[in-house]
C-alpha cells in the first residue's frame, strides 16, 4: 500500500467479457435459481473496447483473468486472447468445455494460452443432471483433445485445471470423479480442484448489506444471487474429513485452501474466519458493460469505480472511490459476504 490507500498497479485483471452462457446451472449467479441474468446484454465493450483495456493492461504488466460467464459465447474471444498473447500477457479462462471443436482447441495451443480450466461437477451423471444431458462427455473430449493437441504440438501451455465444485451429490465422490477424469484424460490434468461453494443465507445477507452499507453507502443487492435457504445447508463434516483426506493427492487442491477446522466454519452460518481480503490492493473487475470494480461475483455489485468507456484504468485505480473502499476494507478486514468470496483467498500478496 502506498500513502493515502493508493496502490502499485493492478497484478491482475478480471476481465468479464460476457454474463451470456449456454448453459443454465442451478447454482450460477447469473443463470441459476437465484441468478441475476444477463445485466449487460447488448451493452458488452465491444472487440475494439476489449483491445484499448488490453493496452492498458500491459503498460501495467497485469494478468488478465478472462472471467464472467461462458467466454466462448463471444465470437471474438480466439481474436481477443490473440490480442493477449501478442501483447505477452498471462492469459487464463474459466470454461464449460461444451463449446470447443479440434479447431479452437489447436489455436488456443498455437496461440500459447497460459491456462484453462474446465468445470467439471462430478461422475457423468451428476455433472449431466446439472448442466445437461451430454454436456459430461463434451468437457470431457474437449480435456481429452486438448491433452492431445498439446502432445501433438509439444507444448506444456495451457496447463489445465478442473474446477470440482462441491454439491450434495458430489460429496464423497470427488476422488471418483478424479479417478474417472484421470482415465478419460490420460492424466492429462495437471491439477484437481475442489471449489468450495460460494453462498450466503438470509441472517449472513442481511449483515452483509448492512455492513456494505454502512462502510461504503451501497446497498450490495447481487449478493442476493448466492442465497440459499439454511434448509439447504451441506453438512460440513463429510465435505471436510474429504478434502483432508485427498490432500495427500499430488494435483488435487482445495479453494480455499482452508484447514478441517477453519472448513467447517466457512459452511457454518455465521461462522467467522480470521481473513483479511487485501485483493483491492493487487486486482480489479471489469465488468463486460465497462464497469470497474472491486468485487466479482456480485458479493458488492453496486460500488462502481469508474467506468473504462469513460476513464483510463490508471485514473480509475487510485482515484476517490477506490481509496475509500481500500480505507474502509482496512478497517473492516472484510465483509459478512467475503467470506465465501474467492478473490479474497485467491488474489494474495506475493
Amino acid at each position: 500500500m502506498l500513502s493515502g490507500f493508493r496502490a502499485r498497479p493492478p497484478r491482475m485483471i478480471d476481465l468479464e467479457l460476457t454474463n451470456r452462457c449456454n448453459l443454465r446451472c442451478p447454482m450460477c449467479w447469473f443463470y441459476g435459481e437465484s441468478g441475476v441474468g444477463d445485466k449487460h446484454r447488448g451493452n458488452e465493450l465491444s472487440t475494439d473496447e476489449v483491445f484499448r483495456v488490453i493496452d492498458q493492461a500491459a503498460r501495467f504488466g497485469s494478468e488478465l483473468y478472462l472471467g464472467g460467464a461462458e467466454p466462448f459465447s463471444r465470437r471474438d474471444f480466439l481474436e481477443i486472447l490473440d490480442y493477449i498473447k501478442a501483447h505477452k500477457l498471462f492469459a487464463a479462462f474459466t470454461t464449460n468445455g461444451t463449446l470447443l471443436d479440434s479447431a479452437k482447441i489447436d489455436t488456443l495451443v498455437r496461440l500459447g494460452v497460459d491456462h484453462i480450466a474446465f468445470s467439471v461437477d462430478g461422475p457423468e451423471p451428476i455433472h449431466d443432471d446439472i448442466r445437461g444431458e451430454g454436456a459430461y462427455r463434451r468437457v470431457v473430449d474437449s480435456i481429452a483433445e486438448l491433452v492431445r493437441c498439446k502432445g501433438r504440438r509439444a507444448s506444456g501451455k495451457p496447463t489445465i485445471s478442473v474446477n470440482m465444485t462441491v454439491s450434495e451429490g458430489l460429496v464423497a465422490r470427488l476422488g471418483e470423479t478424479v479417478d474417472v477424469l484421470a482415465d478419460a484424460t490420460d492424466d492429462g490434468v495437471d491439477a484437481y480442484r475442489i471449489h468450495q461453494l460460494w453462498f450466503i443465507t438470509q441472517q449472513e445477507l442481511e449483515a452483509h448489506q448492512a455492513a456494505t452499507s454502512e462502510a461504503l453507502g451501497c446497498s450490495s443487492p447481487g449478493a442476493e444471487s448466492h442465497l440459499i435457504p439454511t434448509s439447504e445447508l451441506l453438512d460440513p463434516g463429510p465435505i471436510a474429513d474429504e478434502v483432508e483426506s485427498l490432500r495427500r493427492r499430488a494435483k488435487v487442491r482445495s479453494t480455499p485452501n482452508l484447514s478441517h477446522g477453519d472448513l467447517l466454519t466457512y459452511y457454518a452460518e455465521g461462522g467467522v474466519l480470521d481473513q483479511r481480503c487485501v485483493a483491492p490492493f493487487f486486482a480489479l473487475v471489469i465488468k463486460p458493460n465497462g464497469d470497474v470494480k472491486f468485487c466479482p461475483d456480485e458479493w458488492i455489485d453496486d460500488y462502481v469505480l469508474g467506468n473504462v468507456r469513460e476513464e483510463s484504468l490508471e485514473a480509475i485505480w487510485n482515484n476517490a472511490r477506490a481509496r475509500a473502499f481500500r480505507a474502509a476494507l482496512t478497517r473492516k478486514k472484510c465483509f459478512p459476504g467475503c467470506k465465501r468470496c474467492s478473490f479474497m483467498y485467491s488474489v494474495r500478496p506475493r
